[in-house]
């Protein structure tokens, strides 16, 4: 397995990592059992990234994550999830609710601390709303030792010009675009570099 570094996070990330969202049956019908040795399978394969979402099975994908996550030790992987969505028109990213977000997802996967935090889909709302309150709240909450790094996910590509101008991030998660069909998101690196942003990218599987 490769490993890269994570912009200035520190993190080493595999460069195929466990993307949680068919836990949450997003896809097709799933059989739990199975789903759970897949993510043991994962990191026994050098995957130490997983990323997953309070919408992936509106709270199923970080449920299942936390019955089998106290197991394992927690310096053995990284753990990223999001805030903000929670099911496909209900979307929350008041101050308030990034509180209880992270604290739930806290409770529902069993770990004291989430390595990554993402605003999840910020496309679908206002994005002033994101820089004046959903980021200082995280920024409060980070302090408290329970979120390490933080960013923002979505699809249109000028977003993220958008929030590299205006907001001090550590880590962007794209998705689709950067496939064999479409390479967008290499134009968008070397502004990342330059500022020490972390650049991942979702291309799921069904």
């Amino acid at each position: 397995m490769q490993y890269r570094s994570l912009g200035q996070t520190g993190l080493e990330i595999s460069a195929l990592s466990f993307g949680a969202s068919s836990l949450g049956a997003e896809f097709r019908k799933i059989d739990i059992p199975e789903a759970l040795r897949t993510v043991r399978v994962a990191l026994d394969c050098g995957m130490n990234f997983i990323d997953t979402s309070p919408y992936y099975g509106r709270g199923l994908s970080e449920s299942l994550l936390g019955q089998l996550l106290g197991d394992i030790p927690r310096e053995s992987f990284y753990l990223g999830t999001k805030l903000g969505r929670y099911a496909p028109a209900h979307f929350d990213f008041s101050a308030r609710r990034v509180v209880e977000s992270v604290d739930v997802s806290l409770q529902r996967m069993k770990v004291d601390y989430l390595d990554v935090m993402l605003c999840h889909d910020v496309e679908f709302v206002e994005l002033d709303q994101i820089l004046e309150e959903t980021l200082p709240a995280l920024e409060k909450i980070r302090a408290q030792g329970k979120v390490r790094f933080i960013g923002v996910s979505g699809y249109p590509m000028k977003m993220f010009r958008y929030f590299l101008e205006h907001a001090d991030l550590d880590v962007i998660l794209s998705y689709n675009h950067y496939t064999l069909q479409n390479t967008m998101l290499m134009d968008l690196l070397p502004d990342c570099e330059r500022q020490g942003v972390g650049v991942m990218n979702a291309a799921p599987f069904s």
